[in-house]
């Protein structure tokens, strides 16, 4: 879709862009020319589409974020769509998206073997936010997911009907993982966790999940040094 007509209202020079609850900003277009981005904050702008899309302002990206918080609505951003279209681009291929911090509001979008396997060497942390469709994890999610072996940080914020983790063990470089006002109902066992887990911790969960993570804090060697409630 063309952009060539659209008003730029950024340089294109800018390094970091973050716009938070913009009511009227409906075009990815209005970005097409901000190929020297290192950093994109979008939250809350729930008008965005994915028209006029230029998957160029994604090379030099280091960090994006790109989540709608609960609404009214629940209304979906564009993150998933993004993914696609610039995995779809081939930029990924030409060793360009070489992203080190993922924040994004959906697990489908982001855990595909196309995105996740392109990111392996340099995706230090991937944090699901107010996702609030998933409920668990597919396999083929799971599966993506394991590619990201460079990852060191795994967190999931208010994917309040979330009522599982995810299998991560060979995650090699993953030392923390951390759910928050998240359903979660119960841990992974073990086997399913890295070896180089150092911290495994719940934030406003349920009381019954927090006397299992207790119970397992006194009880079990391997979770007695990583748990914290």
């Amino acid at each position: 879709m063309g952009s060539g007509n659209t008003i730029k209202p950024f340089p294109s020079s800018i390094k970091e862009l973050e716009i938070r609850e913009v009511s009227g900003f409906k075009s990815m277009a209005l970005l097409s020319n901000l190929t020297s981005l290192t950093s994109v904050w979008l939250q809350d702008c729930e008008e965005l589409t994915m028209d006029g899309f230029n998957p160029l302002i994604t090379v030099n990206l280091k960090k994006l974020y790109v989540f709608n918080q609960t609404s009214a609505k629940q209304k979906i951003s564009i993150a998933g769509d993004l993914l696609s279209e610039v995995a779809r681009s081939g930029l990924m291929q030409e060793g360009s998206f070489k992203l080190e911090k993922l924040e994004v509001d959906s697990i489908s979008g982001a855990l595909v073997a196309p995105i996740c396997s392109h990111l392996a060497s340099t995706l230090r942390l991937l944090m699901f936010s107010h996702d609030m469709r998933a409920e668990s994890f597919t396999e083929g999610q799971e599966q993506a997911l394991q590619f990201l072996t460079s990852l060191e940080f795994l967190r999931f914020i208010e994917c309040r009907h979330l009522k599982s983790l995810p299998r991560c063990n060979r995650l090699s470089s993953l030392t923390q993982l951390v759910f928050r006002e998240c359903a979660i109902q119960s841990l992974p066992p073990k086997e399913d966790l890295p070896a180089s887990l150092q911290s495994l911790r719940s934030i406003n969960s349920s009381p019954k999940l927090k006397e299992t993570m207790k119970k397992l804090q006194r009880t079990d060697p391997y979770f007695s040094t990583i748990v914290y409630v």
